[in-house]
C-alpha cells in the first residue's frame, strides 16, 4: 500500500545535521508516511548515516553525481509515493504533530493546494519567530507572494497531484529561487494556505546556500516577480522587481529619499491592481490593504533607524498605504531614537575622516 505522504528530503554533504533532521520526521505522531531522501552525490559521511537507518518507512536514492539541489528534487518528486508531499531540506527540524495538523487541513480544504506552517527560526541554538504577517489567510499570503517569499520550503506539503497536472515540478532556470517559482506557478492552478502553529525549525547557519549564493537567489526571484509585475506595471516590472526583492524581500534597508518614493509609488501601484484583479470584497481590500501598509512602513522603518530618521514623514506621504495601518507610536519614537544616534555617529565618523592629520 503506498503511504498518504511522502516527505521528500534532498541532501548534499549534511552529514553534520541530516541525523536529527531525519529522527524529526520519523518520531511523527503521524505514522502513514515514507521518507523519500536523495543523496545528491555527497562526499562525506552522508551515506553511511543514511545506511544505519532501519526504519522501512525510510527510502534512499543516491545520485551518481552532484546534479543540484533542483534536479535532486524533481528525482524525488518523480519517485515519490504519497498523495500528500511534505518538504524538509536536511538541516531543519519538523515538530512531532507537522504532518498530522497538515494533513488534516489539507483533507478538509480540498480548494487549498498547498499548505505551510508558521516557522522558528534557529542560529547558534537560540530559537525566534519570523516577521511574518500574524494574518494567514490564503487571500492575503496570495498578495504576500507580490512582495516576499512568506514561506519556508521545509514547512510545505502539497498535493501530488495538482503539480503532476502543471507538468513541471522544479526549474532549474529558477535555482535557489526555485520554490519561489514554484508558488507562483502553482497559485494559478489552486490557493496556498499556512498553519499559524511554528511547526518547522528552521536552522540558520554559514553554509545556507541562501547565504552562501545570495546574489543568484536574488536574481532568479527578480525573474519571478518581474513576470508577475509584467502585465501591471509594464515598463516599470523590471525596477519594480528589482525594489521589492532588494528591500522587501531581503530587508536591505533604502539609503535615500528618491529610493523609498519609488517603492513606495510601486506598492501603491501593486495593491491597486491586486485588488481589482482579484474583485475583492470590501472586507478583503481592507485586510489586503492592511498588509501593504504594514509592508510600507518597514521599509521606511528600515530606511529610519540606518541613521534617516528625517525619512518617517516618507510614511504618510503614500496616504492609501498610510490609512490602511498605524504603526504603534512606540515603534516610531524608537525608531526615530535610533536614527537620529545613528545618524550622529556617521557623521562624527566622516568628520575624524575628513579631518586633517597632525605631522
Amino acid at each position: 500500500m503506498a503511504p498518504l505522504v511522502t516527505v521528500l528530503m534532498t541532501t548534499f554533504n549534511g552529514a553534520r545535521l541530516i541525523g536529527e533532521s531525519i529522527d524529526s520526521v520519523l518520531a511523527q505522531t503521524f505514522r502513514d508516511f515514507e521518507l523519500l531522501i536523495v543523496d545528491d552525490g555527497s562526499t562525506d559521511d552522508t551515506a553511511r548515516i543514511l545506511a544505519g537507518y532501519r526504519d522501512p518507512r525510510l527510502r534512499v536514492l543516491h545520485n551518481s553525481g552532484n546534479l543540484g539541489v533542483v534536479k535532486a528534487r524533481n528525482i524525488g518528486f518523480a519517485a515519490s509515493l504519497g498523495d500528500y508531499i511534505a518538504a524538509q531540506d536536511h538541516d531543519d527540524l519538523s515538530q512531532p504533530t507537522r504532518l498530522e495538523d497538515q494533513v488534516a487541513y489539507l483533507d478538509s480544504n480540498p480548494a487549498i493546494a498547498l499548505v505551510a506552517t508558521e516557522v522558528l527560526l534557529s542560529e547558534q541554538g537560540r530559537l525566534r519567530p519570523t516577521d511574518h504577517a500574524a494574518d494567514h489567510c490564503p487571500s492575503v499570503l496570495r498578495w504576500q507572494f507580490l512582495v516576499d517569499n512568506p514561506l519556508t520550503w521545509s514547512s510545505v506539503m502539497f498535493r501530488a497531484e495538482v503539480v503532476r497536472r502543471m507538468g513541471v515540478f522544479m526549474r532549474t532556470q529558477y535555482e535557489l529561487a526555485d520554490d519561489f517559482d514554484f508558488y507562483h506557478r502553482l497559485l494559478r492552478v489552486g490557493d496556498i494556505g499556512r498553519l499559524a502553529e511554528p511547526l518547522t525549525v528552521y536552522r540558520w547557519h554559514a553554509t545556507n546556500a541562501s547565504r552562501e549564493r545570495a546574489p543568484l537567489l536574488r536574481a532568479n526571484a527578480v525573474k519571478v516577480l518581474r513576470e508577475a509585475y509584467a502585465n501591471w506595471l509594464g515598463a516599470d516590472a523590471d525596477e519594480a522587481a528589482e525594489l521589492v526583492i532588494r528591500h522587501l524581500s531581503g530587508r536591505q534597508p533604502i539609503e535615500d529619499a528618491a529610493t523609498l518614493d519609488r517603492l513606495g509609488a510601486y506598492l501603491g501601484r501593486l495593491l491597486h491592481q491586486y485588488s481589482d484583479a482579484r474583485q475583492l470584497s470590501p472586507e478583503g481590500r481592507a485586510r489586503i490593504a492592511a498588509h501593504a501598509g504594514r509592508t510600507w512602513w518597514l521599509a521606511v522603518r528600515g530606511a529610519v533607524r540606518r541613521g534617516r530618521p528625517w525619512l518617517v514623514r516618507a510614511f504618510h506621504q503614500r496616504q492609501t498605504l498610510a490609512e490602511a495601518f498605524r504603526p504603534p507610536v512606540g515603534d516610531i519614537v524608537v525608531s526615530c531614537a535610533a536614527g537620529a544616534a545613528r545618524s550622529v555617529t556617521l557623521t562624527t565618523r566622516k568628520l575624524s575622516r575628513s579631518a586633517p592629520r597632525r605631522a
